[in-house]
């Protein structure tokens, strides 16, 4: 029963108030230094307590604000009151966050669960939470959900990421979260005038980041109160202004009843203001933002593209995780290599050959003190913090040449992931042999569960066309020539994989005819000898790889010839070839950047690679950027190698 009471004592509480609101509502509202205040003028009866009460507004207040309302009150007498202060409207009225949509994410090809949570820093399980089927996997084009339906959050929140809606711009944008166009674009590198356009998303500075501003002292007129002032004869609006000190038109607009000549015996309203020296903080704005020419000048800005930096030159330091290893020697001797071919053709390079392991302070001061335009890292196991940070905070493209388990990329703008983690690897090779395989019959030899492409294949493939034989029956294999086959071998060990083409072989022989490509694990590109060769092009083998050295080439034999001229030397073997890696890597970034006036967005695919070609994208505008061309090396039955890109 006493729950009840209150329940109907808040009800009638509640209806009070909103008809408290309705009537503030209903009253005049007048315009003074910037400000809204309610007018009420007294009628007989009416005393002071009652116009609070009856309003929704503070008594005390009220009082403060006009001190010539003592009892009994005057008829025709005008009360003010702040508009924006009345305890009603902001009592009644229920506080709602701005709703907004939840943030999603549309899977683009080789991303993982755990990639997209590394790159919003959100939990796998809250992804998963969100979407249940992606415990099973995600497919490329489907949309996961970052954030719960009708997530709510209040105006001095800072979210940290922001899908880009119609009729947005970078510099409202900037403005509508506190911070700057150039703040914006450092958080993305990957956004600029041209690409910003509605459904992408953006990562958010902090509110305030990047602002700059200064306090000053400045002069601010302040309404204290309000009094009256009875018309004398032959007052006008300039005499009571000289006689009250008020400014006339702060008169005029205060008594805008009375019109244009205030009449003989009438009561005046006469604001009082006060003039006082307060602290201001000013923001300083960049008037860049508010042009696009303006705008494109702070991207060259941000991404130290400048009219001054001389046209063929580039500063670049290699940091060696193991100096006098052989990968470090012959990746060193290839980046020379290629270096003294640009040099040739009128390109200057200044190159800091810098030994990583030191304290990681004397390393960042040299680092510091050099301020290349491009850094090239050897290690192939992690990246260190400190050097991950230092890359963002001076914005300088950091390449992972070898280490291609490391994921920095996915949430540090400045890291450029050269070798395809082996997610995108898989997605780009599996989405190509379906393509051209499509229809064809997949016979899948061997039992490996932990091959992620063969998992793949068979999860993608037509369940009626995929087999499984194990490599102790691959005797049995055999080929009808009205049908097309992909044999995919999951063997590594030499051995096996001999088992596998040699079978391959024979059941070829038994049907000439029979149409059969046979799909290699990376791995088989080390056996190059002559005979494993020679079976390779006999069953038609490819084999997936992130490069391929083909050293009867035309392009292997000449950069063979102009190693030797440098260091008297042939470039060891290794696989990947660690000397022209070097050189794969320099010729790509340092012409590919001088061609796009060091805009490292504008850098294109390359197209001369001896071992590696690539392409660099970003996952998110916000991330770093990630070589996504991968080969598969066809081993033709005409005894010639085709490197067939993929991406």
């Amino acid at each position: 029963m006493n729950q009840l009471r209150k329940i109907i004592g808040l009800i009638v509480l509640t209806m009070a108030f909103n008809l408290y609101a309705m009537a503030a509502d209903k009253l005049p509202v007048v315009d003074m230094l910037g400000e809204k205040y309610y007018v009420y003028t007294v009628k007989k009866g009416d005393s002071l307590f009652a116009i609070a009460r009856d309003n929704g507004w503070d008594y005390d207040k009220l009082s403060e604000m006009n001190p010539k309302a003592v009892s009994p009150l005057q008829k025709g007498l005008k009360i003010y009151y702040p508009a924006e202060d009345s305890t009603v409207s902001t009592a009644s009225k229920e506080v709602v966050g701005e709703t907004s949509a939840p943030l999603t994410h549309k899977i683009k090809k080789g991303e993982t669960v755990s990639a997209i949570s590394r790159m919003y820093g959100i939990p796998v399980e809250t992804i998963f939470r969100l979407n249940p089927g992606s415990r099973k996997g995600i497919r490329e084009g489907a949309i996961l959900n970052l954030s719960e339906e009708g997530e709510t959050s209040s105006s001095d929140e800072s979210p940290e990421f922001y899908v880009i809606k119609r009729g947005d711009t970078l510099y409202g944008v900037a403005r509508r979260y506190e911070t700057t166009v150039a703040e914006i674009m450092k958080k993305n590198p990957g956004i600029s005038e041209r690409n910003f356009r509605a459904g992408e998303t953006i990562r958010l500075p902090q509110k305030g980041e990047g602002v700059k501003s200064t306090v000053k002292m400045v002069e601010q007129e302040q309404l204290t109160s309000f009094s009256t002032y009875k018309v004398e004869k032959k007052d006008t609006w300039e005499t009571i202004a000289d006689k009250t000190g008020v400014d006339k038109e702060d008169l005029i607009n205060a008594n805008k009843e009375l019109g244009d000549k205030p009449k003989n015996k009438s009561i005046v309203t006469v604001p009082n203001i006060e003039t006082t020296t307060v602290e201001q903080t000013v923001v300083e704005e960049d008037p860049r933002e508010l042009t696009e020419e303006g705008i494109n000048e702070i991207y060259e800005d941000v991404h130290g593209i400048s009219e001054n930096r001389e046209e063929n030159a580039l500063n670049v330091a290699i940091l060696l995780s193991e100096p006098n290893s052989r990968k470090d020697l012959e990746f060193t001797r290839g980046f020379m290599t290629a270096l003294k071919k640009m040099k040739d053709n009128g390109i200057k390079i200044e190159l800091n050959v810098i030994n990583q392991n030191k304290q990681s302070s004397d390393l960042l001061t040299e680092l510091s003190d050099i301020n290349p335009d491009l850094i090239f890292l050897t290690t192939e196991k992690g990246i260190p913090d400190y050097l991950a940070e230092y890359a963002e905070i001076s914005q300088t493209p950091m390449v992972n040449t070898f280490d291609v388990k490391n994921d920095l990329y996915a949430r540090n703008p400045y890291i450029l992931q050269l070798l395809t983690p082996s997610n995108y690897f898989n997605d780009e090779i599996a989405a190509k042999i379906i393509n051209d395989f499509s229809g064809a019959k997949l016979i899948m030899v061997g039992d490996d569960d932990s091959d992620q492409l063969g998992s793949i294949l068979k999860d993608k493939w037509n369940g009626a066309n995929v087999s499984n034989i194990p490599v102790s029956h691959i005797e049995n294999l055999n080929f009808n020539s009205n049908d097309r086959y992909v044999v995919y071998a999951l063997p590594t060990k030499k051995d096996e994989v001999q088992v596998v083409l040699n079978a391959v072989k024979a059941a070829k022989a038994d049907n000439m005819m029979a149409d059969v490509t046979v799909i290699g694990r990376p791995g088989w590109v080390v056996f190059d000898d002559a005979s494993m060769e020679e079976k390779f092009h006999d069953c038609n083998v490819m084999i997936p790889s992130r490069f391929y050295y083909d050293k009867n080439s035309t392009d292997a034999r000449k950069f063979e010839i102009y190693y030797k001229s440098l260091f008297d030397r042939q470039p060891a073997k290794s696989f990947p070839m660690y000397a022209v890696m070097g050189y794969d890597t320099a010729t790509y970034f340092i012409n590919g950047l001088i061609e796009a006036d060091h805009d490292i967005n504008s850098i294109v695919e390359s197209k001369e690679g001896v071992q590696s070609d690539f392409s660099l994208q970003r996952p998110s505008n916000w991330s770093g950027m990630v070589n996504t061309l991968v080969y598969l090396v066809r081993f033709t039955p005409y005894n010639t190698i085709e490197k067939i890109k993929v991406k």
